[in-house]
């Protein structure tokens, strides 16, 4: 699969998926992964027209998206484009098509993060994917808006906690760190950030990779 650069998901969702016949078939409705020490992509949902989703969810008709391995993927770019045809795909209604050990990006997003010893410390806005296809958290919460306060930064910056960072995944996201390490983590690099942010201010403008902080560089022992 070639990716052109790094992108959320959310970002992703919004792009239209074409099949291998050049024919808009939908659009990213939903994603899931697995976890087993890193954060791993396994498939994507695709949704229709909205008239067909809201069909869907009154339960006026199943609810019958294709769902496709990130393997039929050609490229993702503008758009996602696959290297299949749309009646060859399976759906979420045939039997297997999304294995018990997959989680669903929708769930993913609704989850309360805590650290080591049970304290919460944000909760989960976004998954980032870099270059390589690895995934990694988007954190926000009043903990981590506490500390881009303290930092004097008032935009918008993506607080990115790679996988290797997590412990586990169930009704709630366990990190192997501590609350207190996680705070200095994040004040440190935002402080690393304040001259490009500056810069970026007096030159009034924003530029795409001033508004990611990315921590933790290695798994924590």
């Amino acid at each position: 699969m070639e990716i052109s650069g790094s992108m959320k998901c959310s970002e992703l969702k919004k792009k239209d998926v074409v099949d291998s016949t050049g024919r808009k078939i939908g659009h990213i409705g939903d994603l899931t992964f697995t976890f087993d020490k890193s954060l791993k992509l396994s498939q994507f949902v695709l949704a229709g027209p909205s008239w067909e989703e809201f069909l869907e969810s009154v339960k006026i008709r199943p609810d019958r998206d294709p769902v496709f391995t990130a393997s039929l993927i050609k490229k993702m770019g503008d758009k996602v484009y696959l290297d299949t045809t749309a009646n060859s795909l399976k759906t979420t209604l045939d039997k297997g098509s999304i294995k018990n050990n997959e989680i669903r990006l929708s769930k993913i997003q609704k989850l309360e993060i805590v650290d080591k010893d049970g304290a919460k410390v944000g909760h989960t806005v976004d998954i980032h994917f870099d270059m390589d296809g690895s995934a990694s958290l988007i954190v926000g919460g009043s903990f981590i808006e506490e500390h881009l306060e303290s930092a004097g930064i008032k935009m918008d910056i993506d607080v990115i906690v790679p996988a290797t960072t997590i412990a586990s995944i169930g009704d709630k996201v366990t990190l192997l760190v501590s609350k207190e390490v996680l705070g200095k983590t994040v004040s440190d690099a935002l402080k690393r950030k304040e001259p490009e942010v500056k810069k970026a201010k007096e030159a009034k403008e924003l530029k795409r990779d001033l508004a990611k902080t990315r921590l933790f560089s290695q798994r924590p022992s």
